[in-house]
């Protein structure tokens, strides 16, 4: 790669708006909200069919949209407010009101949702097909999970359910390769978002063999690129170098510069001496999403290896000038 590459990719690494997405990428709300969740149950404008079996007039279900009131009006039933209600509460509601006008002593209703802004649930992120579906009840992650149809490969280490209520969001640690019961039973309601948080990563730049961008799960490498991921649960700084190729011939050992962000939003910079860290004399920091490491080229070590470098081809063209001027 190109200096000017490197600076280039180093200039905009350090830009205030890479880093305030940065910043903004990584913030998280609190992992369990202190507040009950509520279902949102049924809103304005959603459709749905209601069968009413007490009735022989009624022989098909009868097609309703809950109005801007959130009320129903059904024959026999009259005008009921559902909004807010889920599936099972909104048929109980209908026939209470079908006994309590004294219409049946005992009646029997069902709903199909048709269509529901709120009795969904959505899946995105690191999903292999992200969708929406219908959800009218609460159900385990595990099921939701399984109607994505498997993960990208990039899935990182936390899942956040948001909540259609406002309760605050709920944040799953789990591994895609070892399900564990909890992340299984843990409960998603109507109307959540499931979003799959990519895997955490670092920028390896300046005068390494490979700049780039890097899991922190480790990789799988393959010649000069990285084909897979690896399941690391965390990376040292001197993994993260070895899965970069190491420093290059020209790097300054002593002058590297780990560059991380602190959660006020300030950077935090860590000088790291290469030589001291290979010998064990210094501990090995471990990386950090979103860290920065960049490696100075040395003025000294690049001036020393442009000397060899026209020193070798000297040797290769003194024989051939010789040669030409002994042979006119």
């Amino acid at each position: 790669m190109k200096k000017t590459t490197i600076i280039g990719l180093f200039l905009l690494l350090l830009s205030p708006g890479f880093l305030h997405a940065e910043d903004k990428s990584s913030a998280s709300s609190s992992s369990v909200s202190s507040s009950a969740i509520a279902d949102p149950g049924f809103a304005p404008g959603d459709t749905l069919a209601v069968s009413m079996y007490d009735f022989p007039d009624l022989k098909d279900a009868i097609d309703v949209t809950v109005d801007p009131q959130g009320m129903i009006h059904l024959p026999y039933a009259g005008s009921i407010h559902i909004a807010g209600l889920t599936p099972s509460q909104a048929e109980r509601a209908i026939e209470n009101a079908l006994i309590s006008g004294g219409i049946e002593k005992q009646a029997n209703v069902t709903i199909k949702v048709v269509s529901s802004s709120t009795m969904v649930v959505y899946l995105t992120g690191e999903i292999a097909h992200p969708a929406s579906f219908p959800l009218y009840a609460p159900a385990p992650l595990a099921y939701v999970l399984n109607q994505g149809g498997g993960f990208t490969g990039v899935e990182g280490k936390q899942i956040s359910i948001l909540h259609r209520t406002g309760a605050l969001p709920t944040e799953v640690d789990f591994d895609s390769q070892n399900m564990t019961s909890k992340v299984m039973n843990t409960l998603v309601h109507p109307g959540d978002i499931i979003d799959v948080l990519p895997v955490g990563v670092f920028y390896m730049i300046g005068e390494v063999a490979k700049p780039g961008i890097y899991p922190l799960t480790g990789g799988l490498s393959l010649g000069n690129g990285i084909v897979g991921l690896g399941r690391l649960r965390q990376m040292t700084l001197l993994q993260g170098l070895a899965l970069a190729g190491g420093i290059t011939q020209i790097a300054s050992r002593s002058k590297a510069l780990l560059i991380r962000q602190k959660p006020d939003g300030t950077r935090e910079i860590i000088h790291i001496d290469i030589l001291k860290l290979e010998k064990g004399q210094i501990a090995d920091p471990l990386l950090q999403k979103g860290d920065i490491f960049f490696v100075p080229s040395s003025y000294l070590r690049n001036l020393t290896n442009n000397l060899f470098s026209n020193l070798v081809s000297s040797l290769y063209v003194l024989p051939a000038v010789t040669t030409v001027v002994n042979n006119p």
